[in-house]
């Protein structure tokens, strides 16, 4: 009977998983490369120009409703997978993706991305940087369609 030790089982499997975040970390690299973040100017110029891409707020409805950058569509991150249709017309277009600070957008990048949405690119700062620059803010709670 061969017995084996918590000490080096619990090594072995560190050096597996720590050889599979490698692999995946490379591969990763390899296979795509994100893109950079937009500015919040950058945005609020393109919404001046009207040449904005989509610009999604992954927030909760009411943090939405207590203030949103204008034109913004809102679907909580939580909603991304169970909505993707509503989204289909941008599959291929450019889509910007905020949140307060950044980590429920990212969840939802991942979603889209998983789905095959192509241009995704993050809100430099998110809401927390827009409020900051001084930028507009609205509060009107029109339903925008894609």
């Amino acid at each position: 009977m061969r017995h084996v030790t918590f000490l080096s089982n619990y090594r072995f499997n560190g050096m597996l998983i720590g050889a599979l975040l490698g692999i995946a970390l490379i591969m990763g690299q390899v296979s795509w490369s994100a893109p950079q973040p937009i500015a919040p100017e950058a945005l609020a110029a393109q919404l001046e120009a009207g040449q904005a891409p989509l610009i999604l707020d992954v927030r909760s409805a009411q943090e939405f409703a207590e203030g949103h950058i204008p034109g913004a569509l809102n679907i909580p991150y939580r909603e991304v997978p169970t909505r993707l249709h509503e989204l289909a017309v941008f599959q291929h277009r450019n889509i910007v993706v905020y949140c307060e600070v950044g980590v429920r957008a990212g969840i939802a990048r991942i979603a889209l991305e998983q789905a095959g949405f192509e241009h995704i690119s993050m809100l430099e700062g998110h809401m927390q940087a827009w409020r900051q620059v001084g930028l507009p803010i609205d509060t009107a709670l029109t339903i925008t369609t894609p």
